[in-house]
């Protein structure tokens, strides 16, 4: 179950539609010869748009975490995995891994089973969500995008449907309560944007 998390506990799930984008600026010009260069920058985040799942008894919970943090306090996600990868992950047990800053790849090591690439991962005492861009069977590499940002060595992997993301609430959210039928609260589309 993936959404927006107070503590441990889903105060607000996420529902269809849902997009999760990759932000990473891409400058790019054309050339008299017509001949496009593209350079791209190392920086990057996910941002997240999405439906919530309309709430009628818990919308006091929703109300108040849109109004305590505002736009400028980070809070806690569960990371929506592409349903592909669900439906082909077959790992099991506790992942660690190891690389060093600005590796394209980690080493994983103590992963039993499949992970598949598109499977968002995250590492302990890490930021930071990465996204696989290999399957992975057992141990052994497997790329990783973006480049890692910091060194990891034996750290704990979160590759399931446990992988927490720090983010923002856009400032297209609305930082209130909006009610249909009277008792239901619907946002609508709520934009969320990862806290680097």
């Amino acid at each position: 179950m993936y959404g927006i998390l107070s503590g441990n506990t889903i105060i607000a799930r996420f529902a269809a539609p849902i997009s999760v984008r990759s932000n990473q600026p891409i400058y790019s010009s054309d050339t008299l010869s017509l001949k496009r260069p593209v350079s791209r920058r190392t920086t990057q985040r996910w941002e997240i748009e999405s439906m919530l799942e309309p709430l009628s008894a818990g919308a006091h919970e929703l109300f108040t975490h849109l109004v305590v943090n505002g736009y400028a306090t980070a809070f806690d996600i569960m990371m929506p995995q592409n349903y592909g990868a669900v439906l082909k992950r077959t790992s099991s047990g506790v992942a660690t891994a190891s690389a060093s800053a600005g590796a394209a790849s980690v080493t994983v090591s103590s992963n039993s089973g499949l992970i598949p690439k598109g499977t968002f991962i995250k590492f302990a005492n890490h930021s930071k969500v990465y996204m696989t861009t290999a399957d992975l069977t057992g141990t052994g590499s497997v790329g990783i995008y973006p480049t890692l940002r910091a060194t990891i060595s034996s750290a704990t992997m979160t590759c399931r449907d446990d992988v927490k993301m720090s983010c923002v609430y856009d400032l297209d959210t609305i930082s209130g309560m909006a009610y249909t039928d009277g008792i239901l609260m619907n946002l609508g589309m709520i934009k969320l944007v990862e806290n680097l």
